[in-house]
């Protein structure tokens, strides 16, 4: 029979995944283990709960993630981190500068695998989030040729049917007819496997900062570009992050649409013009 392990929960980026994962493994361990026998250890009134958040029903609130952190007896820097999680799947959307931010704030990650899977590319690649975006677009033909054109070239037309295939295969998105017209359809939001990289997210955010580089040239009235030089504390450093964090997460709440009219990407930067070494 095997033996029961502990799970790292640093090998995950998706906290319903490391939930699941350790489900999967008490049940090969214990026959008699159940939902009800977790839910009663966790100190909930039902199974429900539980059953929810693992099946992407519901996200765990803030009892519920206090019960799975004291059951798995997670010390201090793995309570955190499992937190961080809840809060990225929480947003709106998983966004790859949130696992960024994550990564840079916590050490423990840089020891993960320097193995991407094409998920991990995906994820980290902005091009792809795009054409997510743009499926929900009133006038989205699952074309190259088109979304070449809709990018005003920034996605060239052999790069965007592999990004569409690739997508496809990995069912970011799904092949449906609407009004007698076959087209694709996001389905979720593209998320990572375990195998995350700095490399990967340095590459992500490069790409970012190139397309604002070339936004000066867009319309005025079609973009805002504001930029603000401050003093801080070096104390204040985590908090400003969550401020910028708490900020995207709520603009993409508000601000985002299915079906929409145009894709627009959001930057924020926030780095040190001194040294202080």
């Amino acid at each position: 029979m095997e033996k029961e392990k502990k799970l790292n929960i640093f090998e995950y980026s998706d906290y319903r995944e490391f939930l699941r994962d350790f489900n999967d493994m008490k049940k090969r361990v214990n026959p008699s283990w159940s939902f009800g026998l977790w839910a009663s250890k966790l100190g909930l009134n039902s199974i429900s709960s539980i059953t929810m958040i693992i099946n992407g029903q519901r996200h765990a609130g803030k009892k519920i993630q206090a019960s799975l952190i004291n059951y798995f007896n997670f010390n201090s820097k793995e309570s955190y981190y499992f937190e961080e999680l809840v809060k990225i799947a929480k947003s709106s959307k998983n966004d790859p500068s949130l696992t960024i931010l994550l990564l840079e704030q916590n050490e423990d990650l840089k020891s993960l695998r320097e193995e991407n899977t094409e998920q991990v590319d995906l994820f980290f690649n902005w091009k792809a989030h795009c054409i997510k975006e743009l499926s929900q677009l009133k006038d989205f033909t699952p074309d190259g040729e088109w979304v070449e054109k809709k990018t005003n070239n920034l996605i060239k037309k052999d790069e965007a049917n592999k990004l569409l295939s690739a997508l496809l295969k990995n069912n970011f998105l799904e092949e449906s007819e609407i009004g007698g017209k076959k087209t694709l359809v996001a389905v979720g939001a593209i998320h990572p496997t375990k195998e995350v990289t700095m490399d990967a997210a340095k590459a992500y955010h490069k790409g970012l900062m190139e397309n604002s580089y070339e936004a000066i040239n867009i319309d005025k009235n079609k973009r805002a570009l504001h930029a603000s030089t401050l003093s801080v504390l070096r104390e204040d450093l985590p908090k400003a992050k969550e401020l910028i964090r708490e900020f995207q997460m709520k603009f993409s709440e508000e601000i985002e649409q299915n079906p929409a009219d145009e894709v627009y990407q959001l930057n924020i930067q926030f780095f040190p013009l001194t040294d202080s070494d």
